[in-house]
């Protein structure tokens, strides 16, 4: 069976504060470096959810989920596999900045739980485990970023290719490894200016959320790890 090349962390204009690319802008791009499959990984956290129409929760919900849908629509038009996935801010009661990728979640885990940006990294990896969602922390050695605690964590992001940012991806993958935690890569796609450099080879047969997750969880992926040019 042929593998393909899935962006792991890609965010869209209009669901991240800091996302500059539509999906128009993006898949093209990502088409022309091999990638067969993106998951869109758009924030939720309440700077971003403060930004989106609605008075309610539930309302902003809407919205995020309409910038997947039309992400979805776009690649499958454009032969690429769509899949959700979403980055969390977790709460931290000493304000500490802690993010968290998400794998396998759909709709109705973020509607039938509390916000998942006002729980800890404990709460949410324990919400994470009882629905088969996959939680790797991204870039835990950024600039400005606290790693989380590794027993509430199943993977790593151990390459993180935004080419704006300070990494240390080498801290990440020692970490990773020192806790036996699974590696994961992605280019945290932000702008057309960044090329695709991140990411994971999965098995052509993988097409929904639940089956990547549960690959993510079975099996340690090659990484795609290039130099951000």
């Amino acid at each position: 069976m042929n593998n393909i090349k899935l962006e792991m962390h890609a965010h869209s204009r209009g669901g991240s504060s800091c996302a500059q690319a539509d999906v128009e802008e993006m898949l093209p791009i990502y088409k022309k470096a091999g990638y067969g499959g993106i998951v869109l990984t758009n924030h939720c956290c309440e700077a971003s959810f403060a930004l989106y129409p609605g008075e309610t929760y539930l309302e902003k919900l809407e919205f995020y989920f309409s910038l997947y849908e039309k992400f979805r629509d776009a690649a499958l038009k454009a032969g690429i596999k769509p899949f959700f996935g979403s980055e969390v801010r977790a709460y931290d009661p000493e304000g500490y900045f802690s993010e968290y990728l998400l794998y396998g979640a759909d709709q109705k885990f973020f509607t039938d739980n509390p916000v998942l940006y006002t729980l800890t990294q404990k709460q949410l990896f324990a919400l994470a485990q009882e629905n088969g969602v996959f939680m790797a922390q991204s870039h835990p050695f950024r600039n400005g970023v606290k790693a989380g605690y590794y027993g509430y964590l199943n993977g790593v992001e151990v390459f993180n290719g935004h080419k704006f940012h300070t990494n240390r991806n080498s801290v990440a993958k020692a970490f990773a490894q020192g806790f036996g935690l699974k590696e994961i890569a992605g280019t945290d796609f932000h702008m057309v200016e960044q090329s695709p450099v991140g990411g994971i080879y999965i098995p052509e047969n993988i097409d929904t959320d639940k089956q990547l997750a549960e690959y993510l969880f079975s099996e340690q992926p090659e990484l795609i790890q290039e130099k951000s040019i």
